[in-house]
């Protein structure tokens, strides 16, 4: 990895801490591995199977770290007043996705733990906010909601078998094969048509929760409008609102998650940069008071991203107004980047962009100020 890139890399990791201690999570340090039968006693919860093990001197076999919310709940306090909030700076361990060979992957991220109210849920996610904004200004954050699919699926008198199977379809958007499916197992087209449109539910946040109301047959389901529509004004009233997508087809494994889950991605990487949700069946598993919910940021994911990002994203940020005349700003824009330069011509700076200089368009020409 060039200097540069390391640089970048060390200077977001340093400003992600920063922001987490200042909402009052401390750092919480583990052990690189546990023993194995933690994760093959919930390996639902991991993305994969595929876990590295060894056997200790003492004959135990044990297990590099594929996830860190295993280990943080596992090794949380039994009981707790109010909330316990910690962030992280770990490596795990897991298959890597374009080989199949283990890698070795860093992330940091937050967890808290204990009395969940409709504030500190907000928090959390405010952090995953924040968290990509420290990455890119281009970012976009897709929130959903397990109880609207599983109060959908309950209230259809589906098991938990016929539950998977059409969470993996819907996941994968197969409203053909979700629709075969359902009409084999003879679930009543006023369920079908419900689950099916779960495959085609995301879009703009305001939006897609309005015709989410249309599918609502049960309070469970309602109840889960009722949180993300809080949410969204919480978010919505600290500007934070615009980059936000509604999907109900992500999903995730119901023996562990619930409520709220969500996943970030940043221009210029094709995978998830960031994901969370709420895991209050986890802490139920390992026994442990209160409620769950974190996310982690996949460092490894941001590497090109932080290496190739230049010093400048133009020479040139050229602000015009909506009332100057566009045949004017289009002849000055053309002008400068015909003499070389690379000009980002906007009425509003975008987020997080850096220009060499910055010019205003004064009804003639564009002059720096």
């Amino acid at each position: 990895m060039e200097q540069s890139s390391l640089a970048r890399r060390e200077q977001l990791m340093s400003a992600l801490g920063t922001l987490y201690e200042s909402l009052g999570y401390a750092r919480f340090s583990m052990r690189r591995f546990e023993e194995y039968a933690l994760y093959l006693e919930n390996k639902n919860f991991l993305k994969s199977d595929s876990v590295l093990t060894f056997t200790n001197p003492d004959g135990k076999l044990m297990a590099l770290k594929p996830d860190v919310t295993l280990s943080i709940v596992k090794h949380a306090r039994r009981e707790r007043q109010g909330l316990e909030k910690v962030y992280y700076k770990e490596s795990v361990y897991r298959l890597a996705p374009t080989a199949n060979e283990f890698t070795e992957i860093d992330q940091m991220g937050v967890e808290a733990m204990g009395a969940l109210d409709r504030y500190a849920v907000g928090e959390v996610v405010r952090l995953a906010v924040e968290s990509l904004r420290a990455v890119s200004g281009e970012y976009v954050l897709d929130i959903s909601h397990m109880g609207f699919a599983s109060g959908l699926m309950d209230a259809a008198g589906l098991n938990a078998q016929q539950q998977e199977t059409l969470f993996a379809l819907i996941r994968q958007r197969n409203a053909h094969e979700l629709t075969r499916l359902l009409d084999t197992e003879k679930v009543p087209a006023y369920f079908a048509q419900r689950i099916v449109l779960l495959s085609k539910l995301s879009g703009p946040f305001p939006e897609t929760l309005e015709r989410a109301k249309d599918a609502v047959v049960c309070e469970g389901m309602a109840q889960a409008l009722d949180e993300l529509e809080a949410l969204y004004i919480l978010l919505k009233a600290q500007g934070l609102s615009d980059r936000l997508l509604l999907d109900f087809s992500m999903l995730n494994d119901l023996n562990y998650y619930n409520g709220l889950v969500f996943q970030g991605y940043v221009r210029g990487v094709p995978r998830v940069v960031l994901s969370g949700g709420r895991y209050d069946r986890l802490m139920r598993r390992f026994d442990k008071e209160g409620d769950g919910i974190g996310f982690a940021v996949y460092l490894d994911e941001l590497t090109r991203l932080l290496a190739e990002r230049p010093a400048w994203d133009a020479d040139a940020l050229a602000l015009y107004s909506p009332m100057d005349d566009p045949a004017k700003v289009s002849a000055a824009v053309f002008a400068m980047a015909a003499s070389g330069l690379r000009v980002h011509a906007t009425t509003e700076p975008p987020a997080d962009f850096r220009a060499e200089k910055t010019l205003r368009f004064d009804g003639e020409t564009f002059r720096e100020v």
